[in-house]
């Protein structure tokens, strides 16, 4: 887990030391410690520069075919770099399902941004 998240140069920091970006990346690397089959991630790429984002994508990208990963998540671009599918809640209920080119598809403007906007306005 510390080297999937690339976080050995600062193992033995305590996490009060670390910075947000790194802070991240401890937390990703406490949910894949027992390789669990279904991980949920709750903004995972929030406070973490360009390259960090980069390279957590591209671990969920590579963990994706072994598991189940759910991703709750405002950044409606993280949705589009890692996602197969897109569920969008609005007041506690399900307001659209599907890939997210199928979603944004269904936009008027083509993009998953008017999609939610359009699917959550009355919601």
């Amino acid at each position: 887990a510390i080297r999937r998240t690339r976080i050995s140069s600062v193992a033995l920091q305590p996490i009060e030391t670390l910075s947000k970006g790194y802070k991240r990346r401890v937390g990703l690397a406490q949910a894949l410690l027992h390789d669990p089959e279904v991980l949920i991630l709750d903004e995972p790429t929030d406070g973490l520069d360009p390259n960090q984002k980069h390279e957590v994508r591209a671990l969920i990208q590579e963990m994706a075919p072994h598991k189940c990963i759910v991703i709750s998540t405002h950044i409606l671009e993280e949705v589009e770099a890692v996602c197969s599918r897109a569920v969008i809640i609005a007041d506690g209920r399900v307001v659209a399902d599907g890939t997210p080119a199928d979603l944004k598809a269904k936009s008027s403007g083509g993009t998953l941004d008017d999609f939610f906007r359009e699917v959550t306005a009355n919601a």
